[in-house]
């Protein structure tokens, strides 16, 4: 069962996860996601900071992402994958995985991985941005969740992504991922690679 952790309540709370981004979990992101990322964004343009810095700082670096689009556009392309992460009566988290990606690491150099094109989580859950954010732990799901993608393909756990600044410690300590170094073809983002070994304990150290 999966569930996530209620700061307010202190409670684990039932969890969906779901294996396509739907008509609701858009409506969520364009009506109740965007107007206080997008709020925030406004202040620091106001202000004269609207710096990927700042924007890392309020953890809003993600609000131009364009999720509505996304969707529309890479309905029905095989190469996509979407998840949407529901509990508490609304869309939590959402994750694009790209299927046909290749590894950079020296040890499993262009062998098939996932690779996590997006992944966020709702506005309310986020430190910084709001005083008191309400659900934990919806990127270590959604990324975990790539992982089991790729038992499932085949890839033995092999997963990739560019990571924003803001998220680069749950990278680094949760996931125990390798990072390869800066990305100058993206925005010098750090890109970090998961081996099936990393992959295989991380697994096993959460039960799964």
């Amino acid at each position: 069962m999966l569930a996530l952790f209620n700061r307010h309540t202190q409670q684990m709370e039932t969890a969906d996860l779901l294996d396509r981004i739907e008509a609701e979990d858009v409506s969520s992101f364009e009506q109740r996601w965007l107007p206080p990322m997008q709020a925030k964004r406004e202040e620091l343009r106001q202000a004269g900071k609207l710096t990927l810095e700042e924007a890392t700082r309020w953890n809003v670096a993600d609000a131009h992402w364009e999720w509505p689009a996304k969707v529309r556009n890479r309905a029905g392309q095989l190469q996509w994958a979407s998840y949407a992460l529901r509990c508490g009566g609304d869309t939590q988290g959402l994750l694009f995985l790209n299927m046909v990606y290749k590894c950079r690491h020296p040890e499993q150099l262009k062998k098939h991985m996932v690779y996590v094109d997006l992944v966020s989580t709702a506005p309310w859950n986020r430190p910084r941005l709001v005083p008191n954010p309400m659900y934990g732990g919806i990127g270590t799901v959604l990324v975990t969740e790539a992982i089991i993608r790729s038992l499932d393909e085949g890839f033995e756990g092999r997963v990739g992504l560019h990571s924003l600044p803001g998220a680069e410690s749950l990278y680094r300590q949760k996931f125990k991922m390798d990072c390869l170094g800066p990305d100058s073809a993206y925005g010098n983002l750090l890109y970090f690679e998961m081996t099936p070994q990393q992959a295989a304990a991380l697994l096993s150290s959460t039960g799964l």
